[in-house]
């Protein structure tokens, strides 16, 4: 490929980049479907003004990387212990019977065994990319739901490696399996124990070396060094790239810099993500879907459809809400980005034929489009359901545009009410952000001004007018959740005085420190009075 050309494939790429994704939220249907469909029309079974080729290909894959990065940073090593009993034995759940139903559903249609498994084991991965996109798009990362389908999927990164193995000696005839699998766990065991010691011991000083040179460009060429390095040495030991940069995140988190790493990334990983999900849709081939479109998108719904009801009635058999298992059944229902790769292995080593692979790539696919559409659906009919329509954007911007000088406190529970109230009773203006949509409709017929929005996201704090706000009061109950908001909110509006409610431990009230807040609450009796009393008296007219 000549320069010229491979000039003119970034430049159209740029392009889709820039206008699918405000398009596609425009309309509201989220950026991830408008990359996705930009990129079905600029591939090669439609436009055909792209070639995925291995550079593209490489690159998109970094964004998943970036990501998995990214979601490590705001996770922390030591809350992946908090994820709890029940979001690991889902994740087990999951992965063992897809696999299996899948592989038995493969035997029934004429697969061999061998390839039924493969296939099985393929089918029962979930898009890394697609759910946390997902997840970050709505806010919804550091929630429940978040750890119950975060730890889902790393249990599937795991199961990566494996499936890699088992694939390429059945290709080669099945011998030596326990040998392989042996092999690649040593492998696997060495790499981590090496990232551990380099956490353990070198990483900080790394760090603080590097940012007290004053060069930005330093730090930030060592982030990149960091996710990159890792990434390649997990793959070198046959785990995926994605759960080496996750490894990595997890390290720099529990440093005092993990905001300005996250910060240095960011366009990196927006980039490269939605790059990702261009060449997802370049996958899709319209020729093989017109023409044999009654078998894919009958696999299409069978694995969607399936994997929703088996991690659905998992959800539900470890006592969790139906809407839970709905929202994860929803989430986890499609294939993965990892599947492509085991079934060219497969198709390249004899296992499947040039029609069992284009089929299979197709469906999953279109499974990964299909996603974003029924997450929305499944959002809508939840709330519908439950009478849980909470107010449209649109209101919160008129309040927050009106406002100037005003406080906005984020959740209206015991606390957060209180100083709401406070606040109001000296003729502050006050905004109140909450996601209980039964205490933002009580809240409104009292005639007071509650929004249901969460405060993880980026357009519903800037809709809440905090450019203009007076301060910032996070009021959550939840830790892991006051820090994401403080620290959002810290990055995009440098000027604002945030005041947060905190555990009374030191490690939490060091790290909200950290992530920016001006000052800090600790929970007891007075936490609601003096937070309105700090409010009040720092921020006083000049």
């Amino acid at each position: 490929m000549s320069h010229a050309h491979a000039l003119q494939n970034v430049l159209v790429v740029l392009v889709a980049l820039i206008a699918a994704g405000p398009l596609f939220q425009r309309l509201h249907l989220g950026p991830v479907m408008g990359y996705l469909t930009a990129g079905i029309l600029l591939g090669p079974s439609a436009l055909g003004w792209v070639e995925a080729g291995p550079g593209i290909a490489f690159l998109a894959e970094l964004g998943v990387v970036f990501l998995m990065f990214s979601i490590g940073l705001e996770l922390k090593l030591d809350r992946l212990r908090l994820f709890g009993r029940a979001a690991y034995s889902l994740a087990v759940i999951q992965v063992v019977g897809t696999a299996a139903a899948g592989a038995g559903v493969g035997y029934l249609f004429g697969l061999s065994w061998p390839a039924a498994l493969v296939a099985g084991g393929a089918l029962s991965l979930s898009s890394t990319a697609i759910v946390l996109g997902l997840m970050q798009e709505l806010g919804r990362t550091t929630t429940g739901l978040g750890r119950m389908a975060i730890a889902t999927l790393l249990v599937q990164d795991l199961a990566v490696a494996p499936l890699l193995v088992i694939t390429q000696v059945l290709a080669e005839g099945g011998g030596g399996l326990a040998t392989a699998l042996g092999l690649a766990a040593v492998k696997s065991m060495a790499v981590l124990v090496v990232l551990f010691f380099v956490a353990r011991w070198l990483l900080g000083p790394l760090l603080r070396a590097t940012a007290s040179s004053g060069l930005p460009e330093a730090f930030a060429g060592l982030s990149l060094l960091l996710i990159l390095g890792t990434g390649w040495a997990t793959e070198s030991a046959g785990l995926s790239m994605a759960l080496g940069a996750l490894l990595a995140g997890l390290m720099v988190a529990d440093t005092e810099f993990r905001h300005q790493v996250a910060a240095d990334i960011q366009p990196f990983r927006g980039l490269l993500l939605g790059l990702f999900f261009l060449t997802v849709g370049m996958t899709v081939d319209l020729h093989l879907v017109t023409t044999r479109a009654g078998t894919v998108f009958a696999l299409v719904g069978a694995l969607m459809v399936g994997k929703a009801l088996l991690i659905g009635l998992a959800v539900l058999a470890l006592g969790q809400t139906w809407r839970r298992a709905l929202a994860l059944g929803g989430l986890l229902g499609q294939g993965s980005e990892f599947a492509f790769v085991l079934f060219a292995m497969a198709g390249a080593g004899g296992l499947f034929s040039p029609e069992t692979t284009q089929t299979l790539t197709a469906a999953v696919a279109l499974s990964m489009l299909g996603t974003p559409l029924v997450v929305a659906i499944g959002k809508r009919s939840v709330e519908a359901v439950a009478g849980e329509k909470p107010k449209a954007l649109g209101d919160l911007e008129a309040a927050g545009q009106a406002g100037k000088g005003h406080v906005v406190v984020v959740s209206f529970g015991q606390v957060g009410k209180a100083v709401a109230r406070h606040l109001v009773g000296q003729r502050i203006p006050t905004l109140v952000l909450d996601m209980n949509a039964r205490r933002v409709a009580d809240s409104r017929e009292r005639g007071l001004s509650v929004f249901y929005g969460n405060a993880q996201r980026l357009d519903v704090l800037r809709a809440a007018g905090l450019d203009k706000a007076r301060a910032l009061i996070v009021g959550t109950p939840d830790a892991e959740q006051t820090e994401a908001i403080t620290a959002l909110a810290r990055r995009t509006f440098p000027n604002l005085r945030i005041f947060a409610r905190s555990p009374d431990d030191e490690d939490t009230i060091r790290a909200l420190k950290r992530a920016g807040a001006d000052a800090i609450a600790p929970d007891g009796l007075t936490t609601a009075m003096e937070l309105a009393e700090r409010v009040m008296l720092l921020t006083e007219p000049d």
